[in-house]
């Protein structure tokens, strides 16, 4: 049969005879995973447990063994999505004790007008409070804000947005961008604020996930006007007038001499879920890993290419529910024959790969199964696309066996005239956690496109057809694999100028850029 050849003549039969089949069951599988009702199956969110009890079961109903810590499931923490609490303010002494047992002083906290920046840690923060221009320090204009001044310790406050000089500032002035200059220069907490009251101000769910560590707030002008006034109550004209004026002119200078800010932003653990199953083989082979992450991006923000999109489902039809349903079914299509394969097969439905190859990353550290009886892994992600873009297979020159054993599987499959192979591995899959511990890998791929980590990446995208020719090539190739015995590892070439198929790059550092 096609599973266990290992000769130079591919066997079409009965691979192919199962190709619309096949195509059937791929389609209902992608179809159940990038639901609405799993919500983008986010590591740690209940879409994503949904998704990986519905694995089990599917295994269950394959007649696979369990190969996890807990039946077919392993569990790791992975980092929840921040969220704003109720406590965030800013605020001004409403009443210094003096004397030496004066202790704290009590202070008039506002809860409106304020929201915390979406790089804010939580925290309470008591301290000056500066104003230093537009935050920026850029050498080849001679621009610096931090000139004038030290601002150890105290609370900075920065205006949002760039000198208007018509010319593009680049990251630097991003609200990242500043408010890491200024804890760069010692500042304890940053606030950001804008010269139009009248602009929409920004909102946590605005920007990327990421995390400064130190208390960080947008404050809105008219509280930042009554921030920054010596009475800290209402604002006469003069005040206001004032103002305006140091943010039009966006001179850096002092500002009273204690305020107190608090963000609240929760920063949690979930729990995330690995679903493992083993098929049997015959014992006269290694174990080779089939993998496909499972998890997406849920509701957009941190990953997510569309980042006016927040809150909308990222279903992930194509990354990765299709390559998910393949790894179904390359188990349902080898579990159903009469022989089984060669040596055991070790089918790894991961979570936490769009947090950082998380869960795979979790299961080469704490197998459960034995990596120095695994002979390779095959990772299955975004296989969607085969019709239109063709297949690349990545990781080829992990072993020196990979390149024969593709083409001569890529022909049974019918995929000779649309597979582009790469001796480069690039990293951005769960893959590189085994070519990390030097185990051979190979990464299936059918390329990007426009909805790539977007809202769009639906299942109307999916091509049923082209992903059951890549699960025949699949099948084949784990027999081919398997009959070949030892696969010796070669660390993948580092060369920049190495090109992966016919969408190469020529830099790649560990992520897929679009």
């Amino acid at each position: 049969s096609a599973c266990v050849s290992d000769g130079p003549q591919p066997t079409r039969e009965p691979l192919l005879d199962r190709v619309p089949k096949s195509a059937l069951g791929l389609q209902a599988d992608v179809a159940w995973l990038a639901a609405d009702a799993r919500e983008g199956r986010r590591a740690g969110t209940p879409g994503e447990s949904a998704s990986a009890q519905w694995l089990a079961e599917q295994c269950a109903m394959i007649g696979l063994e369990p190969a996890g810590e807990d039946g077919y499931f392993q569990r790791f923490a992975v980092p929840l999505a921040p969220r704003v609490g109720e406590s965030s303010s800013v605020g001004k002494p409403i009443h210094m004790p003096r004397g030496d047992h004066a202790g704290e002083p009590a202070f008039a906290q506002v809860r409106g007008g304020s929201q915390p920046l979406f790089c804010s840690s939580s925290g309470t923060v008591r301290g000056p409070l500066v104003f230093r221009g537009y935050g920026i320090v850029d050498e080849e204009r001679e621009w610096n804000d931090y000139a004038d001044g030290d601002v150890e310790g105290a609370v900075v406050m920065v205006l949002r947005g760039t000198p208007d000089d018509g010319e593009s500032w680049g990251f630097g002035a991003s609200v990242l961008h500043k408010v890491m200059t200024a804890k760069r220069h010692g500042a304890a907490a940053v606030i950001v604020t804008q010269a139009d009251a009248s602009a929409p101000g920004l909102r946590f769910e605005d920007g990327r996930e990421a995390n400064a560590g130190i208390p960080c707030l947008f404050v809105e002008p008219g509280l930042a006007a009554r921030l920054w006034a010596s009475d800290g109550g209402a604002l006469d004209a003069a005040q206001t007038r004032a103002f305006e004026t140091m943010l039009a002119d966006a001179r850096p200078q002092a500002g009273p001499e204690l305020v107190q800010l608090t963000a609240d932003v929760r920063r949690e653990d979930g729990v995330a879920t690995n679903v493992l199953a083993r098929l049997r083989g015959r014992g006269e082979a290694p174990t080779i890993v089939v993998g496909a992450h499972y998890d997406h991006l849920g509701r957009g923000g941190a990953g997510s290419l569309a980042p006016d999109a927040v809150g909308q489902i990222h279903n992930g039809a194509d990354d990765n529910a299709s390559g998910t349903a393949a790894v179904l079914e390359i188990a349902r299509w080898l579990a159903s024959r009469d022989e089984r394969p060669a040596g055991d097969v070790v089918f790894a439905l991961w979570s936490g790969e769009e947090l950082g190859l998380i869960g795979s990353r979790h299961w080469v550290a704490h197998p459960t199964v034995p990596l120095d009886e695994v002979s390779m892994n095959l990772n299955l992600d975004m296989i969607g696309r085969a019709e239109s873009n063709g297949l690349e297979v990545l990781g080829v020159g992990t072993s020196p066996r990979f390149e024969a054993l593709v083409r001569a599987s890529a022909e049974v499959a019918g995929m000779s005239d649309s597979i582009e192979t790469s001796t480069f591995a690039v990293g951005g899959s769960d893959h590189q956690s085994f070519l990390d511990v030097g185990i051979p890998a190979l990464h299936l791929f059918t390329g990007l496109h426009d909805d790539y980590h977007r809202p769009t990446d639906d299942l109307v995208g999916f091509e049923e057809e082209g992903a059951a020719r890549v699960v025949a090539l699949s099948i084949d190739f784990l027999g081919r694999a398997q009959a070949a015995g030892d696969l010796p590892f070669v660390e993948p070439p580092s060369d920049p100028n190495e090109r992966g198929g016919r969408r190469g790059f020529d830099v790649r550092f560990g992520s897929r850029p679009a």
